[in-house]
């Protein structure tokens, strides 16, 4: 028959540790997530007018990107962690947009964005929101 021990002190204080480190690393990933640069649409259609090379980042699921999505943005649907195999062909010496279509906070898009980041590249943004709504309802460009 098995017995059950309680836990004692040592494990509690463990337990507590291990908790409040991935609160804290909860808190310090989201401060990251909001610290990331915004871009509007307006400058993102001025950025591609004005040729300056970029890579979009549609963060959608493929089901909602193949309906239409901003013409030229790569498909990178949102995952918890992003790994070399999904990036390893985006180019580091330009700038980098992310976007979705989260709503404010733009959830999905700053999360890839932060992931970028950490993962070294640099000129990493996310387009505001209302994002790939708000460029679909200028009539920009468009792609299926």
């Amino acid at each position: 028959m098995k017995t059950v021990r309680p836990v004692n002190a040592c494990n509690r204080f463990i337990l507590s540790a291990i908790l409040t480190a991935f609160v804290l690393t909860g808190i310090v990933y989201a401060a990251t997530q909001a610290d990331i640069p915004r871009i509007s649409i307006e400058e993102l259609k001025a950025m591609l007018d004005g040729g300056t090379p970029v890579t979009i980042i549609d963060a959608q699921p493929e089901s909602i990107y193949a309906e239409g999505h901003i013409k030229g943005a790569i498909s990178l649907p949102w995952k918890s962690q992003l790994d070399l195999e999904d990036v390893w062909t985006l180019p580091n010496d330009i700038p980098i947009i992310t976007y979705c279509d989260c709503g404010p906070g733009e959830s999905d898009s700053a999360d890839i964005a932060a992931q970028l980041i950490e993962m070294g590249f640099d000129d990493v943004k996310v387009l505001k929101d209302p994002a790939v709504r708000g460029w679909k309802e200028a009539g920009y460009p468009i792609e299926k």
